[in-house]
């Protein structure tokens, strides 16, 4: 579970797989789709962004990417998803119905919602334990599960992906990450930049 605190809404995972079951299985007649279906509906697309940083004397790599979309999409999404339905929740359990209800209400961004993964890379002989303190943007401050990382020998690990439905607006977007190894905690901005390279000049 994801909580995202500058919007006060949870998602519970299990929602991500209903959705796709019921993205394009509403009650009723056709809808106009909203943004978290259709992401929900495509499913998780290529990294768009990415950025990187060493931590604690290059002990450890970290490594932050973004990409739209949500999950692994649905069989229809791939046959024409531009007709999904608003999913409905019909079927989801009262907590699943709740939390998508409450999530849909508290979106207040037209942009699609966005995959957020933060990989861990440990570059040390022996077996590390990295705990994540803080993992903040413009996207969001996101409570990270789980928040400690055991890490063997240039082993990459990451904790569940994290789903902001603020959406992308910009090329560049700083990303706050706070790690503690060993008791030193250290902080750092990492530039997460758009891999997409701009036509050149006509």
């Amino acid at each position: 579970m994801f909580q995202n605190t500058r919007f006060p809404i949870k998602i519970n995972p299990g929602i991500l797989s209903a959705a796709m079951i019921l993205a394009l299985a509403g009650c009723g007649g056709p809808r106009q789709p909203d943004e978290l279906a259709r992401a929900v509906a495509v499913g998780e697309r290529p990294v768009a962004m990415s950025g990187t940083a060493s931590f604690f004397d290059g002990k450890v790599g970290v490594t932050v990417t973004i990409s739209r979309g949500i999950g692994h999409g649905t069989a229809a999404a791939a046959h024409g998803g531009a007709n999904a339905r608003v999913i409905d929740t019909f079927g989801m359990d009262k907590d699943e119905a709740q939390s998508y209800a409450d999530s849909k209400n508290a979106v207040g961004s037209p942009l699609p919602p966005v995959t957020i993964h933060l990989k861990l890379e440990s570059l040390q002989k022996s077996t590390v334990l990295i705990e994540v303190v803080d993992f903040d943007s413009d996207l969001g401050n996101f409570a990270v599960h789980p928040e400690i990382l055991a890490l063997a020998p240039d082993q990459i690990a990451e904790p569940d992906t994290m789903i902001s439905q603020l959406g992308v607006d910009s090329d560049e977007i700083p990303m706050k990450v706070s790690l503690r190894l060993g008791g030193k905690l250290e902080t750092q901005t990492v530039l997460v930049k758009s891999l997409v390279v701009p036509p050149p000049p006509q």
